[in-house]
């Protein structure tokens, strides 16, 4: 008896909500502008589609990213000298580091980091050839890359290129190439 109660009891629960849902408008609610200033559009003249576009920014959310003062890392060449790495440059106006090749014996993969906090999260970059590197986060992961390629400035394929300070403290782009470099450490000073 208990079990047929709760049964029916159960259905008609189901019934109600499966009524419920049929019954609400699917359709998509518009948003209702506010009187006044759906009068002050209307007043005013439409501007060309065009014109609108190139006035108004493609987004309203603009990340301003910190960059600290003072070196942002070190590069270890194979003599044994090191270089301290002032800023960077990036690669067009999107990546501060571009990397493409084989992770982890894996099919290819590529990283492009547009944040300068993402790559500041790389503390090492231990290369075994300037296409066999291993990258070593923050929290001790290794990512082994293999027939790969590294960018970092201006993006050729045989060089690094970042900003140093000279005898002077100016501020001097630096071309490095990649067959004299063993370790590259971001966020060391």
């Amino acid at each position: 008896m208990r079990t047929i109660l709760l049964s029916l009891t159960l259905a008609l629960l189901l019934t109600m909500s499966l009524a419920a849902c049929s019954a609400k408008d699917e359709t998509a609610q518009q948003p209702v502008p506010d009187e006044p200033a759906a009068a002050a559009e209307a007043a005013t003249p439409a501007e060309p589609v065009a014109e609108k576009a190139d006035s108004s920014p493609a987004s309203t959310h603009s990340i301003q990213e910190v960059i600290p003062e003072g070196p942002v890392g070190r590069v270890q060449l194979k003599d044994g000298s090191t270089i301290k790495i002032e800023a960077l440059q990036k690669l067009g106006n999107d990546y501060w580091i571009y990397v493409s090749g084989k992770l982890n014996g894996r099919s290819s993969t590529v990283v492009s980091l547009t944040r300068f906090n993402d790559l500041m999260n790389w503390p090492s970059i231990a290369f075994k050839d300037p296409h066999t590197f291993t990258i070593t986060n923050r929290n001790g992961k290794e990512w082994v890359f293999e027939d790969a390629n590294l960018y970092l400035g201006d993006g050729k394929a045989d060089s690094y290129t970042f900003w140093v300070l000279d005898d002077r403290y100016d501020k001097n782009l630096t071309e490095v190439p990649k067959s004299d470099v063993v370790g590259i450490n971001f966020g060391t000073k």
